[in-house]
């Protein structure tokens, strides 16, 4: 799609490199227990405005993992964004875990 469109509009997908507290999460994968190992829905937002107020004829064709994205925001505290700061993250299903 990114070269389909290339020169109209920036095609770019994002993904979480760890559980993300959600509905889904707290209520078909874990519960209370999950959802404490997981990051707010806010990093996936702040995420996804650094990439839509990038320039499109740069920025396109690629595959975004959050925390990266933030990090290359100069973000490197990520800790503000976990639902309970300081508890060892449960890993996404998609992302290959790295140690912080």
């Amino acid at each position: 799609m990114a070269g389909e469109f290339r020169g109209k509009v920036g095609v770019n997908a994002l993904w979480p490199r760890t559980a993300i507290a959600t509905a889904a999460v707290q209520n078909l994968l874990g519960g209370d227990e999950i959802t404490n190992m997981s990051r707010k829905p806010e990093i996936m937002g702040d995420a996804a405005y650094s990439i839509l107020t990038r320039d499109m004829s740069i920025c396109t064709g690629n595959f975004f993992v959050d925390d990266e994205v933030m990090y290359s925001e100069g973000v490197r505290d990520l800790d503000k964004y976990a639902v309970k700061p300081g508890t060892k993250l449960a890993p996404d299903f998609f992302v290959e875990p790295v140690d912080e």
